[in-house]
């Protein structure tokens, strides 16, 4: 089974951004461009493809997003003029490893063993666990090992999609973000080792670390005390009972009054299966038979499989639409929820829209905040943008407000990506007829540099000496200008 990408939810997949909190100190970086016997020197950039992923940390009841995070990199060989661009190689190979994150050690967690109990459930077919005992993603995608190498029209990169990575406890300060079932806290920025290895030798010619980031989203705050206040337990499963309870007085189908594997217990489900979700990896729901087969319905449920239909509505019109709508959430709980996007995205101290917009202003002198690039979600609803979630036609460009002349491309141009999801930023290139991807010198969407994250800028420290977007024309080019300034895009 494979998924381009994953992501939040943003929240869900829905996941919008998140954003501002601090590290407690810079990952250890080394960009190396040793030349022994001539061999040519590297440099590494490297990003995440969001400045959040969410995963859950239940998966007993049902599921918005798996544990799933996406890397690329470009290697550029320097020491002449323009650097060239490391491709399909007998001679060298990149790796990547999620330093924080090991397959013993999220097998002892008992929320990463959750997902691992639960996962052949909600994935049929899907064995978290290989034979060799290493933890897998959708994808294949191990939390180390060789990335893949991707070409395009106009250039070349690496990647490494559906990773496991998972937020761990350090008992360090990085461990940031508050458990909402009430755990100990979690260090969600996890750190992504990049390394250019030398085939034959096994010699490191360079190294980069980057963000690897993943949070629990915002779900469990208010749900599970939503469940003590309907007479359930405060628990993931009180909250899928009352889930469940509430979809069926609006939707007709208590979801949680189906048993997916026929144990007689109700879920594991996801969401995506009636709802289809781009952010994972569909562009229609399959439906619950489709995917579950021998699905029974229990006992005391008040419709029949008949009933158990495809929504015509994506995940991300659903979730988003009901909360900014919800006559019960607006008079208890937030009634500006349509612009508060920690309530759910990922919250949980996270708040990891973080990049360089959160230092400017918009129009009316206030710090840029999601609303001002994306709309609140009364605006969205209004254009009926949740229709046609994380694609290029409803998501903000860089354009609309730094100009053409930093515009993106589109998806029909014939240097696009055209991963199949998220907006043009990350489908785009520029520089040197469009060799370098625009998230390789100006970082993640939401974690875009100089961020205030400090992690976010050890890289471009160690390329430049500057946290800014990649603009000192040496770090590539031998010879060229020492100081920053705006390249050519």
């Amino acid at each position: 089974m494979t998924r381009r990408t994953l992501a939040v939810l943003i929240a869900s997949a829905a996941a919008l951004a998140c954003g501002g909190a601090t590290d407690g100190g810079m990952a250890e970086t080394t960009q190396a461009a040793r030349s022994p016997g001539g061999t040519p020197g590297f440099k590494i950039l490297a990003s995440n493809d969001l400045g959040m992923h969410c995963a859950c940390p239940s998966f007993s009841t049902f599921m918005l997003l798996p544990p799933y995070n996406t890397i690329r990199a470009q290697v550029f060989q320097t020491g002449s003029l323009d650097p060239v661009l490391l491709g399909a190689s007998s001679q060298y190979k990149v790796t990547y490893d999620v330093v924080e994150n090991t397959d013993a050690g999220l097998k002892a967690d008992p929320y990463f063993a959750n997902w691992i109990q639960n996962a052949p459930k909600l994935f049929p077919g899907f064995e978290p666990v290989r034979a060799d005992g290493r933890i897998q993603g959708l994808t294949g995608a191990t939390l180390s090992g060789d990335m893949d190498l991707k070409t395009t029209a106009a250039t070349t990169y690496f990647e490494k999609a559906g990773i496991p990575a998972y937020p761990v406890v350090t008992g360090t300060p990085t461990d940031i973000m508050t458990d909402p079932l009430g755990g100990p806290q979690r260090t969600p920025y996890l750190t992504g080792r990049i390394k250019v290895v030398e085939t034959a030798t096994g010699n490191v010619m360079a190294s980069d670390d980057v963000t690897v980031p993943v949070a629990f989203g915002g779900c469990c705050n208010c749900h599970v005390k939503l469940a003590g206040e309907y007479g359930k337990p405060a628990t993931p499963a009180g909250s899928f009972e009352t889930m469940g309870m509430l979809h069926a007085r609006d939707a007709g189908i208590d979801f949680s009054k189906l048993d997916p594997d026929g144990d007689g217990v109700g879920g594991p489900i996801r969401c995506s299966v009636c709802h289809w979700d781009p952010a994972m990896g569909e562009s229609q729901a399959p439906g619950f038979a489709s995917v579950y087969p021998n699905y029974q319905i229990l006992a005391g449920a008040t419709f029949t499989k008949a009933d158990v239909r495809v929504s015509q509505h994506s995940f991300s019109d659903v979730l988003h639409r009901f909360h900014a709508q919800s006559s019960a959430v607006l008079t208890s709980y937030d009634a500006n929820i349509a612009k508060n996007c920690y309530d759910c995205h990922p919250g949980n101290n996270v708040n990891c829209y973080r990049d360089t917009h959160t230092q400017k202003t918009n129009a009316s002198g206030q710090p840029i905040w999601c609303t001002d690039c994306h709309g609140d979600l009364n605006q969205r609803i209004a254009q009926n943008q949740m229709a046609q979630p994380w694609s290029e036609q409803t998501l903000p460009t860089c354009g609309q407000c730094h100009g053409p002349k930093y515009g993106e491309l589109s998806s029909t141009d014939p240097n696009s990506l055209k991963l199949g999801i998220f907006g043009k930023y990350l489908n785009s290139s520029g520089h040197k007829f469009d060799k370098v991807l625009c998230s390789s010198c100006h970082g993640s969407p939401h974690g875009l540099n100089p961020s205030t994250l400090a992690k976010d800028n050890v890289q471009n420290i160690a390329l430049q000496n500057d946290a800014r977007a990649i603009g000192v024309c040496n770090t590539c080019h031998t010879g060229k200008s020492a100081s920053w300034g705006v390249p050519p895009h």
